[in-house]
């Protein structure tokens, strides 16, 4: 090579590494016309390109230079990523095996194929390659920060720590480097470590916007909503681009049942992003939540978001044999295969399953196992870790365990790679939200009768067909039978009537605040109580009573509880003569707690979408009288039970035998409908041509 070409390289290359790309480029092609297929000037430029997401130019420059470096692995890893980058994940990852098995162990090399062979779901390899990288650069941050990932999904958790820890002591003063570090540990469900870190940035950078919006994640995530708001407002200040923090704002104001302000900052939010799906898919979910939600408008909602943000695929051809009577493979897929509510409410239908009908492939799009974790994974016949997995690698995956009806157990969600259904992993799909996922897709609603009667069906508020039970799905573990049911405190105590509504705050809309208003006017010597987790926290304890005192609710008829432990909430439900369920949405799992303990409750089932679980539960063991049809309603049968304490008394004391009496609590009898459902569904794809 001329001295005048190194020269020219020499420049090119200082104009590249020094951030002027314009200028590089400009020079490695003076290079190329003075002498052209010059393969060092082609394999820089190509890199160059690589950068500006000039792909297909940088592909035909690596390809034409490449033969001229012969073994050497740099260029092949160069090669690599940028096929990566075009979206040719395949041949990348034979490129960066070509430089292992060229070079040995070339640290760029590992940590590249470790990193795409997580996504597909290859956790072992990954951490294979992660360790003889950290053998060769022990300490490598982006290395270590991956291996941690994956040790945790291998559900090494103790391990998974360690890694995360020298990771961030090798992220050394960077406020960048220690966020990317306590965004990992708030990922995988630790709070404490993550805002340590976070801190820790900050004390280098006051005003780092991650480092403020992180903390403010770990704070929220520990339930310190009021200081997390604070902090967010500071970084919102000082952020030129806000929709993330704003997203994170949303959750918090969602949590603590401030749904103006959330629906306020998520339009916020899609005005300058109309294409943020997460946004979008909260908003949806936020707007059910409102009593003044019509049902056309929220299917026609649910169907704009699913059309405007899930991806097009052709349906496959499967290779599921369709035989009517053979043993079926289900498939469940769920971020909560964990120490979680609603999953609490399945787990006796899983375990009731007939195994000699039914083979349980279980998908866990978990970030952080627990023991709940193992005891599920014991029950499944097929189980899979895909958290953090591509959503093709997780169809692919689906495919190739030829399930045959895939299940959606926990509707839309942000941690649950939905866009599964979307990619037709399954011959036959379904979901059990209790509102429609408006995923054209998604072949089957399962749910309980009650969701899909009145005129919901009629007015086609679903985009799926709905495949009705008598029965479920739902069902409590056992209870504890020697734990006693305590008398009505209305009858013994102080003559004072207590009414409770123990559920999310998110989930009391306004209107349901207007009735606790009325009832609490009409009922005299009369008081409510109010639980859930989020009133420990000053901001939204302050956020509710200023909506209950809106509603006209007087203080000193009003008592809040924040958390309180399980072994607690038995003397909780001991204080309640008649509970209260918000609408339109309710969290069920509480009112299975507050019937084993004999307090009966008052739903209101209306049109609105998901405003029938507590209908279903109700008249499950007899008690359908006590869900009303309009709010007026509501508020009479409230009136009505306070005003006779001997039947109240009665429902009270023998609430126990119509639970143990009802087939909805029996959970073989529920498992066998939920495989007949199942059956049913199957057999209509064996019959569709």
């Amino acid at each position: 090579m001329s001295d005048q070409l190194k020269t020219l390289l020499r420049r090119g290359l200082s104009a590249h590494e020094g951030n002027r790309p314009d200028e590089a480029e400009k020079i490695y092609r003076q290079v190329l016309d003075i002498a052209p297929n010059n393969a060092e000037a082609e394999h820089l430029l190509a890199t160059l390109l690589t950068g500006q997401g000039r792909h297909g130019e940088a592909i035909d420059l690596f390809e034409s230079c490449l033969s001229s470096f012969g073994a050497n692995p740099a260029a092949r890893c160069n090669y690599a990523i940028a096929l990566e980058s075009s979206g040719q994940i395949e041949k990348a990852i034979d490129q960066f095996k070509q430089a292992i098995s060229y070079h040995g162990d070339f640290p760029t090399a590992l940590y590249h194929l470790a990193r795409l062979e997580i996504p597909r779901g290859h956790l072992g390899q990954a951490v294979d390659l992660l360790g003889r990288l950290l053998g060769l650069k022990p300490d490598h941050y982006e290395g270590l920060l991956l291996f941690g990932d994956a040790l945790h999904a291998l559900g090494q958790e103790e391990a998974a720590l360690t890694s995360l820890e020298h990771a961030a002591q090798a992220a050394g003063i960077s406020p960048d480097l220690i966020c990317r570090v306590g965004g990992a540990y708030l990922r995988l469900g630790y709070p404490k470590p993550a805002q340590e870190l976070y801190q820790r940035a900050l004390s280098i950078n006051a005003k780092f916007v991650p480092g403020l919006r992180g903390l403010g994640q770990a704070l929220a995530h520990q339930g310190q909503y009021a200081k997390a708001i604070a902090l967010l407002k500071t970084a919102r200040q000082l952020a030129t681009r806000t929709s993330d923090i704003d997203l994170v704002l949303a959750d918090i104001t969602l949590k603590c049942g401030d749904l103006t302000e959330t629906i306020a900052l998520l339009e916020g939010i899609l005005a300058k992003d109309p294409d943020h799906a997460t946004a979008d898919a909260l908003l949806v979910r936020t707007k059910a939540k409102l009593g003044s939600t019509d049902g056309t408008d929220h299917a026609k909602a649910a169907k704009n978001w699913a059309k405007h943000h899930m991806p097009i695929a052709a349906k496959p051809s499967f290779a599921n044999i369709r035989q009517a009577d053979k043993r079926l493979r289900i498939g469940w897929l769920s971020p909560f295969f964990c120490d979680h509510a609603t999953h609490g409410l399945l787990r006796p239908l899983a375990r009731h399953l007939n195994r000699h009908e039914i083979e349980l492939f279980l998908y866990c799009a978990t970030p952080r196992p627990d023991d709940v974790t193992r005891s599920w994974q014991v029950m499944a016949d097929g189980w899979r870790e895909v958290f953090g997995q591509d959503p093709m690698q997780i169809a692919d995956r689906i495919r190739k365990d030829k399930v045959d009806i895939l299940i959606d157990v926990c509707g839309i969600h942000p941690t649950q790679p939905i866009e599964v259904f979307a990619l037709y992993a399954a011959p036959v799909q379904a979901s059990l939200s209790p509102i429609t996922t408006g995923i054209a897709q998604i072949d089957y609603l399962i749910g309980h009768k009650e969701m899909f009667s009145g005129k919901l069906a009629a007015n086609k508020l679903f985009s799926e067909r709905p495949q009705k039970l008598e029965l479920g799905p739902y069902l409590p573990d056992e209870y504890d039978d020697a734990l006693p049911v305590s008398p009505l405190p209305a009858a013994v105590g102080d003559d004072i009537i207590r009414f409770g509504c123990i559920d999310r705050v998110a989930n009391i809309s306004d209107e349901t605040l207007n009735c606790f208003a009325r009832i609490l006017n009409k009922v005299k010597n009369s008081r409510i109580v109010i639980q859930d987790d989020v009133l420990e926290d000053s901001y939204a304890a302050k956020t509710f009573l200023d909506r209950t005192r809106q509603a006209g609710i007087k203080r000193d008829r009003l008592d809040l509880a924040g958390v309180v432990a399980k072994e607690d909430r038995p003397a909780l439900f001991a204080q309640i003569d008649i509970g209260l369920a918000p609408f339109p949405a309710i969290s069920i799992e509480n009112y299975f707690d507050m019937l084993w303990s004999g307090v009966p409750f008052v739903s209101l089932a209306s049109e609105l979408p998901g405003s029938r679980m507590g209908l279903a539960l109700l008249g499950d063991i007899g008690l359908e009288a006590l869900c009303a049809q309009t709010e007026k309603g509501y508020v009479d049968k409230c009136i009505m039970l306070s005003s006779d304490l001997k039947a109240l008394a009665s429902i009270r004391e023998n609430m126990r035998e119509r639970i143990r009496n009802s087939k909805a609590f029996h959970g073989p009898a529920v498992a066998r409908e939920f495989e007949e459902a199942c059956r049913e569904m199957w057999q209509n794809w064996c019959l569709a041509k």
